[in-house]
């Protein structure tokens, strides 16, 4: 009942309903303003509609047999010089002239940029094999070091993590994780868009409901000239767990509904039908030479869902560190303040410790980093998190560590003057 209570409070002020509903709108609109792509996405459903997504020899072959009739097709096409007998999509449209004037109908025009794009897919498919065996992750290993500048212990704890990614490509490479079709990341980025600008997005528009929320509940008596009355009543001061529990539930409310109204617009907008289970691993899914290299077998929908998890465990976090901030200084404005202010600290600091040891690694183990890639989560990639428990060990740690503050704030605010 007294939570009930509490979450009325909430949800009686009209910033937080104004602001969920905004940053629905603002995310429907940049999902939308990247609908120009869909067309070209349905492509790859109907290959995948028709070959699936595992790339083997019988895909191959019968993928093959039908680029064939294709480059057939594209074998009749004349350029602007009357030359004809063309193998490729591609070789049409690389003629810059042709591309501008092209010398057939507009219906095949469309038709030649679509089978260029299963082109792309077919000859990739067959070269996936090849790619990966030149991916050398050691040697990517000395080019982060030279490029970060570690020294020390610090480039052999990147030359051991790197080392392990080795073995992991090679294990990649037995279980076929990599040979998938999906989405052509170095065309469409859509793994970025979802998980780095979307995602993004999402956690900054989270952070900013949830500490409005934790601080509003936790300071309501205080800013509404009641604390002296409610806080000298039978529940008196314990009334402060109440509010750290009600935090939590609408904090979840928010999450839940801001999360979910988002993906819901994205996947109304992209058909994702038939990649469901593509390992994230897959090569399509590359947006440089060097591709994302999972250090568990994860596909499209399981990445999705541990994405989903671990906002929400960072956003509980947060909402901690506010309820903290909350209890101490007793006023709204100046919590989202300070918040903000240790959010820019924990983002920043770690820049400025020597590359040199492993502290420069440690210092990186926060939620405030974490955050800033979430397309690279379990994944390696940066030097700084690409420990296969890095995400693991920086929620546990943080969990216990913020436990303890609130543990010792609220024994605190039983004691403390409440004026």
């Amino acid at each position: 009942m007294i939570i009930k209570q509490e979450l009325l409070k909430i949800f009686r002020l009209p910033i937080v309903g104004i602001l969920l509903l905004f940053f629905i709108i603002i995310n429907g609109l940049f999902i939308w303003s990247h609908s120009y792509i869909k067309e070209e996405l349905s492509v790859l459903t109907s290959l995948v509609d028709k070959y699936g997504t595992a790339i083997n020899e019988e895909m191959l072959a019968q993928f093959g047999g039908d680029y064939q009739q294709i480059s057939d097709w594209v074998s009749t096409i004349e350029d602007l010089n009357g030359k004809s007998g063309y193998e490729h999509p591609s070789d049409l449209l690389a003629d810059d002239e042709f591309f501008l004037n092209p010398p057939i109908s507009d219906k095949e025009f469309n038709q030649l940029l679509e089978y260029d794009l299963i082109e792309t897919y077919y000859r990739t498919a067959q070269d996936i094999d090849g790619i990966y065996e030149n991916v050398n992750v050691r040697a990517r290993a000395e080019e982060t070091i030279d490029l970060y500048g570690f020294q020390g212990e610090a480039a052999e704890t990147v030359r051991a993590q790197f080392e392990k990614l080795a073995d992991r490509k090679e294990q990649l490479i037995e279980n076929g994780e990599h040979k998938h079709l999906f989405f052509y990341g170095k065309i469409y980025k859509m793994h970025n868009l979802l998980f780095k600008d979307i995602g993004m997005i999402l956690i900054f528009e989270l952070i900013i409901l949830a500490v409005l929320i934790t601080g509003a509940v936790t300071n309501y008596e205080f800013e509404q000239k009641t604390a002296l009355v409610t806080y000298t009543t039978k529940i008196g001061r314990k009334l402060v767990i109440p509010k750290l529990f009600a935090a939590i539930t609408a904090n979840t409310a928010v999450i839940i509904s801001l999360i979910g109204a988002t993906l819901a617009i994205y996947f109304l907008v992209f058909n994702y039908s038939g990649l469901w289970h593509v390992p994230i691993s897959s090569y399509f899914n590359a947006i440089t030479d060097f591709p994302y290299i999972t250090w568990w077998n994860i596909s499209f929908i399981e990445y999705i869902g541990l994405m989903l998890l671990l906002i929400y465990l960072v956003m509980m976090l947060f909402s901690g560190m506010t309820y903290i901030l909350s209890i101490w200084l007793k006023n709204t404005y100046l919590v989202f303040i300070s918040f903000m202010v240790i959010l820019g600290l924990g983002v920043l600091i770690p820049g400025y410790i020597p590359l040199s040891t492993n502290f420069s690694h440690y210092i990186h183990q926060t939620p405030f980093f974490m955050i800033l890639n979430p397309h690279e989560w379990f994944m390696g990639y940066s030097p700084f998190t690409i420990s296969p428990y890095y995400e693991v060990i920086t929620i546990s740690s943080w969990a216990v560590f913020v436990a303890g503050l609130i543990f010792v704030s609220i024994r605190r605010f039983y004691r403390q003057a409440l004026h």
